[in-house]
């Protein structure tokens, strides 16, 4: 398992992956000595709820059909007059009403409620929570689910909510229903590889794209250097498509980013390299061979996360410069940010 990640760390690494670097400071999560996720995530909802409300929360026209004083929008005649609701000078009527129980905001209180019945919470959070999901009185109290994501419409004019949407969706994600305790426990993301190898490439690739503006970064599909009589469109060949491509003057760098429980794998008494990692950057850089220019010489990067051992090994095979290098998830943010911006 890769070094510990602080959560703090967790919430950077979210910030980048999610492209929302503007949000980085947002929860002063660094000085908030927060060790456990789902009191991360309370902790950014409690923050941008207290913001939302000093705003002033999105309202949005929403239909009713309700029985009122008089008329107002469309009359429902059947109802009206078999309930003979005119001798009271009352109508049921459908009608926009402009109101705070948007989609949005329904998300945001589903997500507060969510986390308020999970096992691990800090009670201050869960406290905090309770009275901030209180305060949103004309918001419908709704279970988080995907439909009530599927109604979320995000604009320009809302788009100081996205964030915090995001945030709700992970929330989403993670608490899974704990029958004997009522409420919900959190699932451990970070210790699933998966998910964590997901976000560490995302992570990596918008890093670069926002901290080196000296570089041209993207990811792209390579071309295969082959042909074929019986696939001669070789749509059977599977994609090769970068984590993350830099190109500067002169310059073009292949980077793959990796996470794996251990940064060697074992063959028999000996510790190497992860052999399908390295077969498929130089599979890359091969192919690149024969475009035109610097990409005909193109480097790589393999990065891995610290686990026990911290590597910085430099080769060259088949022409190509090739670097293997691990980054510390557990440093202080700063020496991360360092570490990030040297590696190309």
């Amino acid at each position: 398992m890769p070094s510990a990640v602080p959560i703090r760390n967790v919430y950077y690494l979210l910030c980048y992956a999610w492209n929302r670097l503007e949000q980085k400071d947002f929860a002063d999560v660094a000085t908030a000595g927060v060790t456990e996720l789902a009191d991360l995530f309370a902790r950014v909802l409690i923050t941008g709820v207290h913001r939302l409300c000093r705003r002033g929360l999105e309202r949005g026209y929403q239909e009713r059909d309700a029985e009122i004083p008089g008329i107002r929008g469309q009359v429902d005649l059947r109802t009206t007059y078999t309930r003979m609701l005119p001798r009271h000078g009352r109508a049921q009527c459908r009608f926009d009403e402009l109101s705070t129980d948007t989609p949005q905001n329904r998300v945001i209180k589903a997500s507060m409620q969510t986390l308020e019945t999970v096992e691990r919470l800090s009670r201050d959070h869960r406290v905090q929570l309770l009275r901030l999901s209180r305060q949103l009185t004309g918001v419908a109290a709704l279970p988080l689910s995907r439909d009530l994501f599927r109604s979320v419409g995000l604009h320009a004019n809302n788009r100081h909510y996205r964030f915090l949407i995001d945030v709700a969706r992970l929330i989403h994600q993670c608490a899974l229903p704990d029958e004997r305790a009522g409420g919900y426990r959190f699932r451990d993301f970070i210790r699933e590889r998966r998910e964590m190898a997901r976000l560490f490439e995302a992570f990596i690739f918008n890093f670069l794209k926002l901290e080196r503006a000296d570089l041209d970064v993207g990811r792209e599909v390579l071309a295969w250097d082959a042909a074929s009589d019986e696939d001669p469109e070789l749509s059977l060949l599977p994609d090769m498509r970068t984590d993350v491509t830099v190109r500067q003057p002169g310059r073009t760098v292949v980077i793959d980013a990796k996470y794996y429980e251990q940064t060697f794998q074992q063959y028999y008494d000996r510790k190497t390299l992860h052999s399908a990692n390295l077969y498929q950057l130089v599979a890359y850089l091969r192919n690149m061979e024969r475009c035109p220019g610097q990409d005909g010489a193109a480097e790589g990067v393999l990065v891995y996360p610290v686990t026990s051992d911290s590597v910085d090994l430099t080769y060259t095979v088949q022409g190509h410069k090739l670097r293997v290098r691990t980054l510390d998830l557990a440093k202080e943010w700063p020496g991360i940010e360092a570490d990030l911006k040297a590696l190309v």
